[in-house]
């Protein structure tokens, strides 16, 4: 049996094209199975990396098609969200998604570093950390809540805005933390304020760009004989590049974009047209491959020589997340069911986590043990969600409040 794997793995590690098939074909089987045992698809096709690919039978390995799929991948995914997402929504619930925003990034940040330093960790380290485990992915939230059908719940899009939010002010603080890891605790408070003003400016330019100038020249453009489609991804492209050009992710700048296409903008037909087929390479393509890829970077040996150190900051992600978002919650006003369930949701990390662990790793900032430890953490908490809402959901008999 093994002689087979190790047949069928070389052969596929040689041909991407076949590697790609494998992918799909194991992705497939795992989402059928999962909705067999009505689990969310993506559970299944995280245990899938991680059960097929190189930690374990290394059937399916990552290669350079793989990576730009996946990068695809959480781009589609962000963008769906922002196609699912009602600015107005955003805008209703504000105060609460600032709440949690705020409360679930500060809470976990002390409490991760804290931790760091109990098991006398540097500055540097501790403080990079810290900001890793306080991270939320936006793409794990948006699809967790469209696998459970909270898409009408008001919890969305407060989940939704407060994912913003935190990530926001992470990739705020990331420059500041660079700048204490490589100028021996010195902040260079120039650098801090121009990143802030970018933030500020991208925001500023894209709420323009959505509100007055996109209105005005979609109903042109984003036309049955202007090709719609093609069109809402020139959009998130563009707002894409205006993102990385104020020094964050890619992916909020897609999320900006999926918010503006709208039924006010097109036509309710052509958006659902429009809709259906970004929902389908979304899910059905390039969602899973991301996801699947995220189970790659994981490796189960720091168990043997850090067991104590990841357990603690593995609890430290966990629980400061919880208590952070859920009282953002509450003091938000929102009922103890909702405060648990945004608590839940923002526990969820991924691909923003493990963009600033590698270049924390490139830069010196944190060893390959840190390394490894922030990768296998950000794919527990990115299975977790899933799991723990489904679960808390069944025991409340979905007793939320629907968006009115």
């Amino acid at each position: 049996m093994e002689n087979i794997i190790a047949v069928i793995s070389h052969t596929a590690h040689d041909n991407p094209t076949l590697n790609l098939l494998m992918l799909m074909v194991i992705v497939w089987t795992t989402g059928v199975f999962c909705r067999m045992i009505h689990q969310p698809p993506v559970l299944g096709e995280l245990l899938a990396g991680i059960i097929f690919g190189p930690s374990f039978l290394g059937l399916i390995a990552p290669n350079e098609m793989l990576n730009i799929l996946s990068e695809l991948g959480v781009f589609f995914l962000m963008f769906y969200a922002g196609l699912e997402t009602n600015p107005l929504d955003l805008k209703k619930y504000r105060l609460q998604s600032t709440m949690v925003g705020i409360f679930g990034f500060i809470i976990p940040f002390v409490v991760a570093y804290l931790t760091c330093k109990a098991f006398g960790l540097s500055l540097s380290e501790s403080l990079f950390i810290s900001l890793g485990l306080s991270i939320t992915a936006i793409a794990v939230s948006a699809r967790v809540l469209h696998d459970l059908e909270l898409t009408d719940h008001r919890v969305t899009p407060i989940i939704i805005g407060a994912s913003i939010i935190d990530d926001v002010m992470a990739l705020s603080f990331f420059t500041a933390i660079i700048d204490i890891g490589t100028n021996s605790g010195v902040i260079n408070w120039i650098n801090f304020a121009m990143v802030i003003l970018k933030v500020l400016i991208f925001f500023s330019v894209s709420i323009g760009i959505g509100i007055w100038l996109y209105p005005k020249i979609g109903r042109f453009f984003a036309s049955r004989s202007s090709k719609g489609f093609t069109f809402a991804l020139i959009m998130a492209l563009l707002f894409g590049i205006l993102a990385e050009m104020a020094g964050m992710h890619i992916i909020i700048g897609a999320y900006m974009a999926g918010l503006f296409v709208r039924e006010g903008v097109v036509s309710p037909e052509l958006f659902t047209k429009i809709s259906d087929r970004f929902v389908s390479i979304t899910y059905g393509f390039l969602g899973p491959i991301f996801f699947v890829s995220l189970s790659f970077h994981v490796t189960f040996s720091i168990f043997e020589t850090q067991l104590l150190l990841t357990s603690g900051l593995l609890a430290a992600a966990i629980i400061g997340k919880l208590i952070g978002a859920g009282c953002g919650a509450r003091v938000g006003g929102m009922n103890y069911r909702e405060a648990t369930v945004v608590g839940l949701a923002m526990n969820g990390r991924g691909a923003v986590e493990l963009v600033v662990a590698s270049i924390g790793l490139k830069m010196g900032l944190i060893n390959d043990e840190i390394f490894s430890i922030l990768v296998l953490i950000a794919f527990i908490t990115t299975s977790l969600p899933p799991i723990s809402i489904k679960l808390y959901l069944e025991k409340i008999k979905y007793k939320l409040v629907p968006d009115e």
